[in-house]
């Protein structure tokens, strides 16, 4: 089940208003994300469900080539605004257009729990990431209460290669 008809209306409906007010109070996740995964000058990184592409513009600060999906085209244009030299494509998290092992780093910022199929969504974010290469999955909320917890806990196995910060 592909989403980014549905997602793309809801999630583009005000767009600059997500991108000047809100995305902000997540600039200190993706910091942290950033800094864990090493990304600097040679990395590629994929942000799945990119929002207005913030992420993407602070991993590009540190040297990275910076790729984004996302659903909404409201989105992606704050995106390619923020950073032109990335590459910002409309698509189903579920069916990355993208060729396989090309990623350093692909993070999943508050999307997974969003796929109409979020196994299929996992398998395509593994699908993209260079072989020995970081998939990030963060979700907004205390992990025993949050639904994305439980679907990456299930999965784990096809995860393995991608160990959590604390190596589990």
């Amino acid at each position: 089940m592909q989403t980014s008809g549905t997602s793309g209306r809801l999630w583009g409906a005000r767009a600059r208003d997500w991108a000047e007010v809100q995305e902000g109070q997540c600039a200190a996740a993706f910091r942290a994300v950033l800094d864990h995964a090493g990304v600097g000058p040679g990395t590629r990184h994929l942000d799945v469900r990119c929002s207005a592409g913030m992420a993407a513009a602070l991993s590009a600060t540190c040297g990275a080539a910076v790729s984004g999906i996302d659903a909404a085209e409201a989105l992606l244009e704050i995106a390619r605004e923020r950073t032109p030299a990335g590459d910002f494509r409309r698509g189903d998290i579920e069916a990355l257009p993208l060729e396989d092992d090309s990623f350093d780093l692909v993070t999943g910022f508050n999307a997974f729990q969003y796929a109409g199929d979020a196994e299929q969504a996992l398998r395509e974010a593994v699908r993209v990431a260079k072989p020995g290469g970081m998939v990030v999955i963060m979700t907004w909320g205390e992990p025993a209460g949050m639904e994305a917890s439980s679907l990456v806990a299930a999965h784990r196995t096809a995860l393995a290669p991608f160990r959590q910060p604390d190596g589990s």
